[in-house]
């Protein structure tokens, strides 16, 4: 009975939904240390947006694309850079007011609130003076499409084609108008996503339990094969990665347009991010967190049997972070002692603590987390000349870095 209820559909569920929740305000989020080394007269000043991809889920703070550009551009430049992270776990562009009943000071959980736009708001309180800020990275859009909806073998595609462009087309455009009005002097930079699933991801029967598990049970659903859920799948993703990327890069487009920038001097950069089929989650070569037995050649039975282990050392992920993150979790979505819960609360408050647990799957890891480092390296390449942060330019010269 207790092995019933570990592998039901709402336990399943709630990994999924952990899965990529792609995904701290500044009471949110946990800043880092400041160096010992003295701060520059005139530094840099970078704020960091968005979700858990921005954050860095499942990474300590050393392998985070944040904290190696914030190094990259201290070398380059000859002047400290101040990071603002603000960015957090499960972060959506907007979302519905209570639609999110709890609160974290670890950006690790991953809650839709504090929203992008929120993040916003508390960035622009915490400068004062928000024409300090020189660089912002920035991403989002996909909390508002909803990883269920990617995951969900079911979805029709041309449904989800028309959300995608409105999440990560107007809503990321609507946003990247608020960050540049309220931002003047700052320099934005906007990363894509990639593909989560591929013909290359593991097929085996704990991840046809996943998909069993999202998918609705429509009356065609319930005739669908697991080859055909499999294809539905691949299917969401290739269109996820192309429309999104399309999409997230119109906006930034529409706004430099809308900003009178020409195509050689933008305010608005757009990093695209390109994983390869063999990148996506549990394929040979990901770039994706993954299970602890996730690059293992297990049989089908021993998979049916680890599934059935539920919580155990062997059921972890494998990212660097996830004894500290479960700890947040715990706190988190532990049982309130103010209110009695009725059954449908409890299991709402169980089956987020659940995702919470396993919200690094899905997301880059540390070699992934460093493919974006290069994709936004690439952009602020010419900015490192043309916006006038150098220290020295000729020290540029004199001393290139990679």
């Amino acid at each position: 009975m207790l092995i019933r209820r570990l592998i039901s559909g709402s336990s399943i569920a709630a990994i999924v939904i952990g899965f990529l929740a792609l995904a701290a305000n500044s009471s949110f989020a946990q800043q880092p240390a400041p160096d010992s080394k003295p701060i520059a007269r005139n530094p840099l000043h970078m704020l960091v947006l968005g979700d858990s991809i921005m954050w860095g889920q499942g990474l300590k703070t050393p392998d985070k694309s944040w904290w190696r550009l914030k190094n990259w551009l201290q070398e380059k430049t000859g002047r400290d850079v101040i990071e603002r992270i603000e960015a957090h776990s499960g972060a959506a562009i907007e979302a519905t007011p209570g639609s999110e009943q709890f609160t974290s000071k670890d950006g690790e959980v991953n809650l839709l609130t504090p929203t992008i736009n929120m993040q916003v708001d508390a960035a622009r309180k915490y400068y004062g003076d928000p024409a300090k800020v020189d660089l912002i990275l920035v991403n989002g859009c996909i909390n508002d499409v909803d990883v269920r909806t990617l995951l969900d073998a079911s979805t029709a595609l041309d449904l989800l084609e028309a959300s995608i462009r409105e999440k990560c087309g107007g809503r990321m455009q609507s946003l990247l108008q608020r960050i540049t009005r309220g931002f003047p002097n700052a320099h934005v930079v906007v990363s894509s996503y990639y593909k989560i699933i591929s013909p290359l991801s593991e097929d085996n029967s704990f991840a046809r339990l996943l998909v069993k598990s999202l998918t609705t049970q429509k009356p065609e659903s319930k005739r669908m094969s697991d080859k055909q859920m499999r294809a539905n799948l691949v299917a969401n993703s290739n269109l996820w990665y192309a429309v999104s990327t399309r999409s997230l890069a119109q906006a930034v487009e529409a706004v430099n347009s809308d900003l009178g920038q020409s195509a050689v001097k933008r305010r608005v950069l757009f990093a695209e991010i390109q994983f390869s089929p063999e990148h996506a989650f549990s394929a040979p070569d990901t770039l994706l967190w993954n299970f602890m037995f996730g690059s293992t050649n297990l049989s089908g039975l021993r998979h049916a049997i680890i599934v059935m282990t539920l919580g155990t050392a062997a059921y972890k992920p494998n990212d660097e972070v996830r004894d500290r993150r479960s700890k947040s979790c715990k706190e988190t979505y532990r049982r309130p002692k103010e209110k009695k819960e009725d059954k449908l609360e409890k299991d709402r408050r169980e089956a987020k603590y659940l995702a919470c647990r396993y919200a690094s799957l899905g997301h880059p890891n540390k070699m992934g987390a460093l493919i974006y480092t290069e994709a936004i390296k690439g952009q602020l390449q010419w900015l490192i000349n043309t916006a006038g942060w150098l220290l020295n330019p000729a020290a540029l010269q004199a001393n290139p870095a990679n």
